[in-house]
């Protein structure tokens, strides 16, 4: 039980010695030598002609072209995405209304029935395209605003070029234009 305890205490002093930090080095120790010397690159100075950026910008300056004034820039960037659904919609609503007033026109009548007395594709999309012609063109004389006018014109483009068949083969003398 003596021997055991005596081993105890014998590890305990031999960790408390060997935790112990290492001496520090004497103050006469010499020092190590230094890394040899660079060689000396003989690189010309290049002088520089342009003046640094300012940190300040001048604002005395006036703005340059094709630049948009803070007015301009702060009106596109207030037109949200729900603003332009709203518009959209308004436009939708006013082109139902135009579609209804025109739809009745004795000569946009007679366009859709001539539709329906072609004999042949080509005849039938020619005269599909002059229906839609004459009737967008109608809505268009009866609209009110520029914005109107623009979306009756992108409508009536977008279902002109729904008309086209670009996979079928055009014949050698056309028979319409």
């Amino acid at each position: 039980m003596k021997l055991a305890i005596l081993f105890v205490i014998g590890v305990a002093t031999l960790r408390v010695t060997l935790a112990q930090e290492p001496p520090l080095p004497s103050a006469t120790a010499t020092p190590e030598p230094s890394p040899p010397a660079r060689p000396e690159l003989n690189i010309p100075d290049i002088p520089v002609t342009v003046e640094p950026t300012p940190l300040v910008p001048n604002t005395a300056a006036p703005p340059k072209k094709n630049v948009p004034s803070i007015t301009e820039l702060d009106a596109a960037f207030q037109q949200a995405p729900v603003i332009r659904a709203v518009e959209e919609q308004r436009l939708q609503v006013e082109w139902r209304k135009l579609k209804n007033r025109c739809a009745g026109d004795p000569d946009v009548v007679a366009a859709k029935k001539a539709i329906k007395t072609a004999k042949t594709e080509l005849e039938k999309r020619n005269q599909m395209r002059a229906y839609y012609k004459l009737y967008y063109g109608r809505m268009q004389a009866l609209a009110a605003t520029p914005e109107m006018k623009a979306f009756l014109e992108r409508k009536k483009t977008e279902i002109i070029n729904g008309l086209a068949q670009p996979r079928v083969r055009p014949s050698a003398t056309p028979e319409h234009e």
